[in-house]
């Protein structure tokens, strides 16, 4: 565990842009995952992956993580890298084995168009399916190198046009749940105004 949560650290320290977003990543998962009525063990698989989404990153170069401008294609196909490359460092630690298929799979489409096996629908672990909800709304809110973030509204009305495309749309309801529950408001999703946003 130890060892672990030292990679989690690694990754967030080389991006202060990105600090923080794994564990933000991770509270919104749960509040998904609690509003989709997962089990303890589920949410607890599921918080595992979430923490660990993005420790693939650790085999991307500085110059192509923390890289301004547009990715080429080639910067990309390695970016894309990460999920699977993730998947199989957690595989390799015996205590994170539940986590692996979420962590491969978190960037998968709903549609089928995502990577990095093509999983289309409910072939897609749910696990990873809330994470890409959860993943692609913190990212959304927060400030990159090469943009601003959006206002919760708007990141939440752009999860609503893509459900079906991109997103579960089990997920983005749940997610819409938690948000009107008020279970992210100390993420400055304070509900009344932007479930009204999405309805």
């Amino acid at each position: 565990m130890t060892s672990a949560l030292q990679s989690l650290a690694a990754v967030e320290a080389r991006d202060a842009y990105t600090a923080g977003h794994s564990r933000r990543v991770c509270r919104v998962a749960i509040a998904i995952g609690e509003k989709l009525e997962l089990d303890p063990r589920e949410l607890e698989a599921l918080s595992d992956a979430a923490l660990f989404h993005d420790v693939g990153k650790l085999s991307i170069p500085d110059e192509i993580l923390l890289k301004p401008a547009r990715l080429t294609d080639d910067e990309w196909k390695l970016m894309r890298s990460h999920s699977a490359v993730g998947a199989r460092m957690v595989g390799e630690r015996g205590a994170f084995e539940h986590s692996v298929r979420a962590i491969r799979h978190h960037h998968e489409r709903y549609d089928g168009g995502g990577y990095p096996d093509g999983l289309a629908g409910e072939e897609i672990p749910l696990a990873a399916r809330i994470i890409h909800v959860a993943d692609a709304l913190d990212s959304m809110l927060t400030t990159r190198i090469y943009r601003p973030g959006r206002p919760a509204r708007a990141a939440l009305a752009e999860l609503r046009r893509e459900t079906g495309a991109q997103f579960c749309p089990r997920c983005v309801d749940a997610l819409v749940a938690a948000v009107a529950s008020g279970a992210l408001s100390a993420l400055g999703m304070s509900p009344a105004a932007l479930v009204a946003a999405v309805a």
